[in-house]
């Protein structure tokens, strides 16, 4: 009988460590956290600081007057500005094309997304209102409310409604595909090509040109962009 609780304990501590380590997959690490960062998963908060693994399904917080910036494992970059919130939903990235992906998700505040080494195609960022498809690309980014707007640094991105039931896979297809293509009748997608341009993506399902540009080094409290995404 005591053999058999022995083997049943280290059963259940065999599980435990292999559901902990599905918990915990290590994705990247924290290049710089500057004043209040916290890191939040399953229900528990605990200070995130400069050197810490992040995890997949973790969410990152910034106070007032503070700044992250995460460095994933293929060398992607995301600065994270102060009372910023973003989820680290996906990332895959096993050295092939049809291994790869990426998705986080901006659910408050400003932030310079900065590609790495995955598959143009692997990369795919959401907002309440907003998802994008980048290319090879720099975007600063402001999720205030319902609205989202996304400022193209460097590189190309495809802005689009998020639609209940709609992937944003389908909507690139939408917009390349279809007659018409990018702003045709069945292209509801803003397409960002020249460096500047501002696309926002309103409560109403509406996305569009603006000239109100995201700065993130500006909103960043004022702390040097080149030091917080390696540019």
């Amino acid at each position: 009988m005591r053999l058999l609780q022995h083997i049943l304990i280290a059963g259940c501590a065999l599980v435990a460590g292999v559901v902990g380590a599905e918990a915990q997959e290590h994705i990247g690490s924290t290049a710089l956290a500057r004043n209040d960062v916290t890191r939040e998963s399953a229900g528990a908060s605990a200070p995130l600081v400069t050197g810490d693994s992040v995890f997949r399904n973790e969410t990152v917080r910034t106070g007032a007057d503070s700044n992250a910036r995460l460095v994933f494992l293929d060398s992607t970059n995301l600065g994270v500005g102060p009372t910023s919130s973003v989820k680290l939903d996906q990332f895959v990235y096993v050295g092939e094309s049809n291994g790869q992906k990426m998705t986080v998700n901006l659910a408050k505040g400003v932030f310079r997304f900065t590609t790495g080494v995955l598959d143009k195609k692997a990369y795919e960022i959401t907002t309440p209102t907003a998802a994008i498809g980048v290319r090879g690309t720099v975007l600063d980014i402001a999720v205030q409310g319902p609205d989202t707007r996304v400022t193209l640094v460097e590189g190309q991105a495809l802005v689009c409604p998020r639609r209940p039931g709609v992937s944003f896979a389908q909507q690139e297809r939408n917009c390349t595909k279809a007659a018409g293509g990018i702003g045709g009748a069945h292209c509801d997608c803003v397409e960002l090509k020249n460096v500047g341009q501002t696309a926002q993506v309103k409560k109403t399902g509406s996305a569009s040109l603006t000239s109100n540009a995201v700065n993130y080094a500006f909103n960043d409290g004022g702390f040097a962009s080149g030091v917080l995404c390696g540019r």
